[in-house]
């Protein structure tokens, strides 16, 4: 067993591969999708490991996220294979489609559309995959609550009899042929490999996985000699074959080395990720290594500077000595470094220094009060969550800035009621609505007083915000004056008694 990515996020629900073996994953809790591979070097425990640029345009982000998928199904058009779905549950209630690209050693995004939405209040798109005849089927767990902070486990409003499935087709063109997989031969196993459809590729290597390995590797062999080397997909055909291999743990040394001075550099660097894993059956993994870190992409030296990571220290610094002979880009340069002190035993964590704990006019108190608030903000299911840690929110999703809010930087009465009990229903926050369908979270029974005047001291002192400390006391008396307040505020509750003030 393995960490595969150490990396600072809470909550990953959606991994997918393309169809050259590199995956993203979402962070779900945050509205960020990323590229796995440059944080999967040897971790060092309890040290989060470098994260790489999120792929998703900021006016298309959105959270919590739930399954993440390819689009590889020659049922849809030309123009969408390669791109990635991403369901949202709350705010935007539905799938994202975002056309991925190479962007020198990894990837840019771009919206390409909302495949799919819902205006029922109750949509929570889950899951998704594409089926054996091309569509695509996407799972709605359909439930009226889903937070587990808002509201209780045991609230008689959870649902859970219904959900629906929802099957997507492209109406002008014809369904797919359903390979045969369950019971097939294994040359016909073989032949679909060549398919343009990545989950009957992904299912064919499952079933092959479970067949006598020396009649598929015999097998193997003839339909790899049979192979048109001037196909273009006939690179990506022979790394089918390698990942076949290497699932019966017999991994081929000459597809492996054919693939490592293949043409395509996608090609290189998955065969790359296949000699990281395979080092105990490849003699010379070492010398095939250091001439990766020397190759002319980026992504094909990143998977070599990866593996060196997972090598003694003179071996693994000998590839990393190769690897900083060329440009490093945005991609590259954190992984590289970090590798290289690791490798070394000569990692420190760097001091997160905050503007406000240099400046000589915030006393020693209120400093270690910043800093005890930011901790409370940056907790998991906490403020962050929702608010994000620059505290710009997130407006695709329905959830409202901190930074230069009428609703941070006023009246702290009404800023402490709300953070006490909750919010729930529209508001308008730096003249922008907002449909509160999620409510915020009350912290009441969460937070003491001197926390909850701690992290609205943070709130109001970040961002942008320079406004005043809360101070416990004044929590205390708001806590004492409101204690038979039932159920959540709404903003025309808060507005009524504490109006904003006039510019």
């Amino acid at each position: 067993m393995e960490r595969t990515a150490q990396l600072s996020i809470p909550n990953p629900w959606g991994i997918a591969f393309d169809a050259w073996g590199q995956h993203i994953f979402a962070e779900t809790s945050g509205p960020d999708v990323r590229w796995m591979m440059p944080g999967s070097i040897k971790p060092v425990y309890g040290v989060a490991s470098p994260i790489s640029p999120t792929l998703v345009e900021e006016k298309h982000m959105v959270r919590p996220t739930s399954g993440l998928e390819y689009v590889y199904s020659s049922h849809f058009p030309a123009e969408m294979q390669g791109d990635f779905l991403i369901n949202n549950v709350i705010g935007f209630l539905g799938t994202k489609q975002h056309q991925l690209t190479d962007d020198g050693t990894g990837f840019k995004s771009i919206h390409r559309q909302d495949l799919m939405q819902s205006s029922d209040p109750n949509f929570r798109p889950v899951d998704m995959e594409f089926a054996p005849d091309g569509s695509l089927y996407i799972a709605d767990w359909h439930n009226m609550l889903i937070g587990h902070m808002q509201h209780n486990a045991r609230d008689p409003l959870r649902d859970h009899v219904h959900g629906r499935i929802y099957r997507v087709t492209y109406p002008s063109k014809s369904l797919v042929a359903p390979a045969k997989v369950d019971g097939a031969s294994i040359n016909t196993l073989l032949d679909n490999l060549r398919l343009p459809e990545y989950r009957t590729r992904y299912r064919t290597r499952r079933e092959l996985r479970g067949r006598n390995d020396k009649e598929v590797l015999t097998a193997l062999n003839a339909w790899v000699k049979d192979l048109d080397k001037n196909d273009t997909a006939y690179e990506h055909n022979l790394l089918e074959a390698l990942w076949v291999t290497w699932g019966l743990n017999k991994v081929d040394k000459d597809v492996l080395n054919s693939l490592l001075g293949a043409k395509d550099f996608r090609a290189r660097a998955a065969a790359v990720r296949a000699l990281r894993y395979n080092g105990h059956r490849i003699t010379n993994q070492l010398e095939l290594l250091q001439k990766a870190a020397a190759d002319e992409h980026g992504r094909v030296r990143l998977e070599a500077i990866v593996a060196a990571s997972w090598l003694d220290k003179e071996d693994g610094l000998s590839i990393l000595k190769i690897a900083s002979l060329k440009p490093m880009d945005v991609w590259m340069k954190d992984t590289y470094e970090r590798a290289f002190v690791y490798l070394n035993g000569t990692y420190k964590p760097k001091e997160n220094r905050e503007e406000i704990l240099t400046d000589p006019k915030f006393t020693a108190a209120e400093k270690e009060i910043f800093k005890k608030g930011k901790e409370i903000y940056l907790r998991d299911g906490f403020c962050a969550t929702c608010h994000q840690k620059n505290g710009l929110g997130l407006q695709s999703s329905g959830f409202p800035p901190l930074s230069g809010s009428e609703w941070v930087n006023q009246n702290s009465e009404r800023l402490i009621k709300l953070t006490l009990k909750g919010m729930y229903g529209p508001i308008k926050v730096k003249g922008a609505n907002y449909p509160g369908q999620v409510p915020m979270t009350p912290y009441g029974g969460m937070l003491k007083d001197d926390e909850i005047a701690a992290v609205l001291s943070y709130v109001r002192n970040s961002f942008g915000n320079k406004t005043s400390f809360v101070l416990p006391e004044e929590v205390k008396v708001i806590r004492e004056k409101i204690k038979n307040k039932k159920g959540f505020y709404t903003s025309e509750e808060l507005l009524k008694d504490h109006p904003h003030e006039k510019k």
